[in-house]
Formats: C-alpha cells, structure tokens, sequence
C-alpha cells in the first residue's frame, strides 16, 4: 500500500493513492487557506472510517442488520509534543446498545488504522 504527497503552495498537498486525490491544507489559524482538511483531521478520518467499516463488518459476519452507523472520533492535542494526548471513539447506531457495545468489543481487533496508532509503529525515513 503506498500514498504520495505533493507539494503544491504554502501548505498545500495533495494527496494521492490509487486513483484517488484529496487536497490536504492547513486552517488559517496555522497559516494555510483552508483549501482542505488539515493533517490531523484527517488523521482522525482514517480511525473514524476504518472502525467504522470495521463496525459493520462484523456487524454483518454475525448477521446483524445495520440500518445506520456513525463514528465519531475527537483528538485531544498536546501541542507541547506535536501529538494527540487522547482519542475518543464515539459510536452511534440504532442497534441495540448490548449490540453495539458487543461487536465495538470485537472490532477494536478489526481496525487497522486503531491497531497501528494504540500499538505504534515504527517510522524509517528515507531520503531519495
């Protein structure tokens, strides 16, 4: 799997990974024109829409009904550090809350974005 990120002005990228480009920039607040998300938001985006479809994935495996899933994650910032301090998950569905609370329990297994980012992953750079 492979993403690349071009440069275009200021602090404008786009974003590219197969067929797809999503325009990255930062708030005005941070000096960018808010011509797209910001990094970190979209940091968060991937946890959200990855244990999302992780949600419904099993949801399905276990031949349960979804009729509507929504996930919504918030970051706590440690600007001293550059990181996140905390994130929050916050699942909505009109499934039953023992069914959500029960297939939430099997999908931390199942998200990708959520193992890598609780685990850590290390980091080579490389200079080309």
């Amino acid at each position: 799997m492979e993403v690349q990120a071009i440069w275009k002005k200021n602090y404008q990228v786009d974003v590219r990974a197969r067929q797809f480009t999503v325009p990255i920039d930062e708030a005005p607040e941070f000096n960018g024109e808010d011509t797209g998300m910001m990094p970190t938001e979209l940091l968060l985006c991937s946890l959200a829409s990855c244990f999302c479809l992780a949600l419904v994935y099993l949801a399905k495996k276990k031949r349960i009904e979804v009729k509507d899933m929504s996930v919504i994650v918030k970051g706590e910032k440690d600007l001293r550090n550059f990181q996140f301090s905390r994130l929050l998950v916050e699942v909505d569905s009109s499934l039953a809350p023992e069914t959500v609370e029960k297939i939430v329990t099997l999908a931390e297994k199942y998200c990708f974005v959520s193992n890598t980012v609780s685990k850590s992953c290390p980091i080579e750079y490389t200079i080309k």
